[in-house]
């Protein structure tokens, strides 16, 4: 996916207009010049606000040079591309990961030993040279991103790569990166010569403008400083240089290690209108490592899973102004977002699945999977938890506690009094009013002042296109289009939009889609053609409107056993309303764990509080005195292409009432 950063000459369009970013004033203001010559000042939180809603768009050509190459990459992702293309860029990228070229230089003997090691572990029978290894590291080392791994020449059309900046990384491999330590200048001046020297045998069209000292004293600042020492003052002396005390992770800068991890919170939760109490929510939050800033959250009642990192991953992504803009009451600021280097995980299994993979592969963030039961391998997200038990809510009514200890006789199910979107405004506020702006003894000063010192140095990167998130966070399939759409678990979907694709080949053909388990009502599907995603609406649109995927598994395996395989729209829509009215039934048994069964298949969570949605809305109306007497009446499992009821985790809010 694209990313973008303020830096001079970066371009939004609005209708007509077109502004680009002069410069940064002192008073922290972005300038922008208008095509018409006007100057306008405006702030980050005001750009970023235009941004996210649409009224300004990135001009893509302000990004690089290589406007074209950016144009074609935009909407893809690695699944559009053929299965032995995807082979290629893994296999690429384990070779990189395996010689780590960060902490290890360029030299062909301890290169070729590392990759003849990687090779044997990988059963490859035709290991790369170092030369190759090198060549691929040159083009992933700055965006970090698997697609830069994909095999240049792709359709015929090679990319596109600005000559002056090769030029400048073999100087700096040949003069720079030795033990000699020449200066700067000498390397400017080797440049210059040889763009000069490629210049004698080029027309008058073709000259190459050799690039100023800044640009080359800045390039050489932007380079990896710990290989640099690594080179010019040897391993020995960067090793001590970089060390690392016993126990103490060393993080440079924001965004460069997220931890994540989930809990359930030490709270029970009750139903807005009944006042019934639902049970404990889980809780997903990422916290910036460096600066101890909490970069996003996300609540629900369905157990942890990728899903839940998922949708915490997009919010700590985004700005936080329409998300803030829901709770007016809120004072302060969240400037936490962008797109983060590295994400510090549980090692569940629950959370190896090829969506998270393949979403952080897209995104160019590396996954790191922390050992089992050694919490202090995520000290920051652990300590964080502990700070929001005892700091908030161990002080709301309803709380259980940490352990029955604690607990006593506190009635906590009798006085429990807060709802799940008021649980949401809490924390928020809490996050953003009192945690950030605290005071914290190992940081010296308070998250926000760290994330604000730190956001001065370090370039912010943002997805170019905010919608975009949601697709790359879907779940991949493959399916085969007809004259009638595509089918999935079940379901038909089809567009004109869609046919056009089927018309352009004459026949029935696979198509790579996304879809989503918060709602069956659409999928996005992969023109290959125009190399974006359409979406695409599922045919019977009565049934699937706000219909929760999860639900949707429980009404397919009813309607197979109550009607057989053949069953009709209407007898699934009926097998539907059977199932929600035994959800809905649920919130009233005596067992605290049907009632948050049911709150958690209604995919009650904090983005609906975002959306203004309420997914038990429909849950509060009265039930039929014929519906089952517990949960154990719904279908205790499904077939072989269907997971059982016990680990349907994925899904957020339904989009109303049915």
């Amino acid at each position: 996916m694209i990313r973008f950063c303020f830096k001079k000459g970066l371009r939004f369009l609005e209708n007509q207009t077109v502004r680009e970013l002069a410069r940064r004033l002192a008073t922290g203001k972005l300038q922008f010049e208008r095509d018409t010559g006007e100057i306008e000042n405006f702030d980050d939180r005001e750009v970023l606000a235009k941004w996210q809603s649409g009224q300004w768009v990135i001009d893509e050509g302000s990004l690089s040079s290589a406007a074209d190459v950016l144009y074609l990459a935009t909407p893809r992702d690695l699944a559009t591309y053929p299965a032995h293309w995807q082979a290629v860029a893994r296999r690429r990228e384990r070779y990189i990961r395996y010689v780590d070229p960060d902490n290890t230089p360029f030299q062909r003997p301890v290169w070729a030993e590392r990759i003849r090691e990687a090779a044997t572990i990988m059963n490859d029978p035709k290991p790369p040279c170092p030369s190759s290894v090198h060549a691929w590291w040159k083009r992933y080392r700055n965006t970090r991103s698997i697609m830069t791994l994909i095999p240049q020449v792709f359709g015929g059309k090679p990319k596109n790569i600005d000559p002056r900046f090769q030029i400048f990384e073999e100087t700096i491999a040949e003069s720079y990166l030795t033990a000699q330590r020449l200066p700067k200048t000498v390397i400017h001046d080797t440049v210059r010569k040889r763009i000069l020297a490629m210049n004698a045998n080029r027309g008058p069209d073709e000259q190459i403008k050799p690039p100023a000292r800044t640009t080359i004293f800045k390039w050489i600042d932007n380079l990896r400083q710990d290989v640099v020492d690594s080179s010019r003052l040897g391993a020995e002396a960067a090793r001590v240089k970089y060390r690392m005390v016993t126990g103490t992770l060393k993080v440079g800068a924001i965004l460069e290690r997220i931890e994540i991890d989930h809990t359930p919170l030490d709270i029970i939760v009750i139903d807005k209108n009944t006042t019934i109490p639902l049970g404990r929510p889980w809780m997903t939050l990422a916290i910036d490592r460096y600066s101890r800033m909490i970069v996003g959250f996300y609540l629900s009642f369905h157990a942890p899973s990728s899903y839940s990192v998922l949708q915490c991953l997009r919010q700590a992504i985004l700005p936080k102004a329409e998300w803030l803009a829901r709770f007016p009451d809120i004072q302060g600021e969240w400037p936490a977002c962008g797109i983060m280097d590295l994400i510090a995980l549980d090692n569940g299994m629950d959370l190896h699945s090829e969506a998270l993979e393949r979403s952080c592969q897209e995104l160019g963030i590396q996954q790191l999977f922390c050992p089992a039961a050694r919490p202090q391998f995520k000290g920051a997200v652990e300590r964080c938890f502990r700070t929001l038990a005892k700091g908030l809510i161990h002080r709301l009514p309803g709380t259980v506690f940490s352990s029955v200890d604690e607990r006593g006789d506190y009635p906590a199910e009798e006085i429990a009094a807060i709802d799940f979107e008021t649980l949401t405004h809490v924390i928020t506020r809490w996050i953003v009013d009192i945690y950030s702006v605290t005071y914290h003894r190992g940081l010296g000063t308070t998250p926000l002042l760290k994330w604000r010192e730190s956001a001065m140095q370090r370039v912010i990167e943002l997805p170019a296109y905010p919608e975009q998130l949601a697709v790359i966070t879907g779940i991949p399939a493959t399916r085969t289009l007809f004259h009638y759409g595509i089918e999935l678990e079940g379901l038909h979907y089809n567009s004109r939009q869609l046919q056009e694709m089927r018309r352009r080949t004459g026949d029935n053909r696979k198509v790579a889609l996304k879809f989503y388990e918060d709602s069956v009502e659409y999928v996005h599907v992969y023109d290959d053609h125009a190399r974006e995603y359409i979406r695409v609406p599922a045919i019977n649109s009565d049934y699937a409107s706000g219909l929760p995927r999860g639900v949707h598994r429980l009404v397919r395996e009813h309607a197979r056993r109550t009607f057989g395989e053949q069953y009709s729209i209407a007898q699934i829509e009926e097998a539907r309303a059977a199932i929600e009215e035994k959800i809905r039934a649920s919130l009233d048994y005596k067992k605290m764990a049907s009632r948050k069964l049911g709150a958690s298949l209604l995919h009650t969570d904090s983005e609906s509080v975002l959306r203004n949605e309420d997914p038990l809305a429909v849950a509060r109306q009265p039930v039929d005195s014929m519906v089952c007497e517990t949960l154990e009446d719904l279908p205790e499992g499904l077939d072989d292409d269907l997971p059982m009821l016990e680990s349907i985790e994925l899904g957020a809010s339904r989009r109303g009432a049915s």
